[in-house]
């Protein structure tokens, strides 16, 4: 009997197609990274292109590889290192001042109805009104120099801030704070162990969208007449009809902006896990 058997599989193994054609494999997602690098690599080749084919002046737009070139000279000047460190100076200086007033007003005015109701309409009348709004202002209490920059950021970003802590609070699930009421627990401990935490992911998408928002208003300022910071160094180079170093440094301003955009997301999933599971349990 185990001799047929053994027949009936070698039958069956030799009746196989093996000429035919190979079963496709089946691959994963494509990495965000894969596509990101893709993305580029085509945004540099059709840079190229148009530039070769004559649509821009090469005194408008240069081909992408002097500017890369120029890129590599700017990371190793000091003068322009120097400059951005004032930039990331201001933005640090801005984001830690609208973060500590934003969190924790936001927190009060979302916790409490009686606060919310009246304030909200003057929050969105507050953050319907640009920064750049503000800047003669600026320029004429603080001058030219970082405080000018910090004042028009921080009023940039600590609407965002605060709207998102009070949204934060105001999504928090009734029934835990019920349940923790019936428990006994006072407010406080309410805040710190219901509140916090629920609004912890819209606290820290608040501070992401910030982040950028920060940086943009700061280099604005520093176009638009500043005494420092990369934004001038850019100034400079624009006004000594130096295009590929111009957009050289628009480069490297694009890297920073996406370091620091990419470096709150790690931060994020790292100090609040939840609300990644969160975001991917409501698709």
């Amino acid at each position: 009997m185990a001799s047929d058997v053994h027949v009936i599989d070698q039958v069956e193994a030799d009746a196989r197609p093996t000429g035919g054609p190979v079963a496709a494999r089946r691959w994963g997602p494509t990495p965000d990274w894969v596509l990101g690098v893709a993305g580029v690599v085509t945004m540099f080749v059709l840079w190229d292109l148009v530039v070769r084919a004559g649509a821009v002046s090469v005194d408008s737009l240069p081909y992408p590889v002097d500017t890369l070139r120029r890129a590599g000279e700017l990371l190793v000047d000091v003068t322009f290192l120097t400059e951005v460190a004032q930039t990331l100076w201001a933005w640090l200086l801005a984001m830690l001042a609208a973060s500590a007033v934003g969190i924790p007003l936001g927190l009060t005015l979302g916790y409490f109805s009686a606060l919310y109701r009246p304030s909200s309409s003057v929050v969105h009348a507050g953050r319907s009104i640009p920064s750049s709004a503000f800047l003669p202002i600026a320029i004429l209490m603080f001058g030219l120099g970082t405080q000018m920059k910090v004042s028009l950021a921080i009023y940039a970003i600590f609407w965002p801030i605060l709207l998102n802590a009070m949204y934060g609070v105001r999504d928090t699930e009734p029934l835990m704070l019920a349940t923790g009421r019936s428990m006994g627990w006072t407010r406080t401990r309410l805040l710190t162990r219901v509140v916090l935490p629920s609004a912890a992911p819209s606290i820290a998408t608040g501070l992401r969208v910030a982040s950028s928002t920060a940086l943009i208003v700061v280099l604005s300022a520093e176009l638009l007449g500043a005494t420092n910071g990369v934004g001038t160094v850019i100034t400079t180079y624009q006004q000594a009809q130096r295009p590929d170093f111009v957009y050289a440094g628009i480069l490297l301003v694009g890297l920073l902006g996406m370091g620091l955009y990419y470096g709150f997301n790690l931060v994020e999933r790292l100090v609040v896990p939840w609300g990644q599971a969160q975001r991917e349990g409501g698709r």
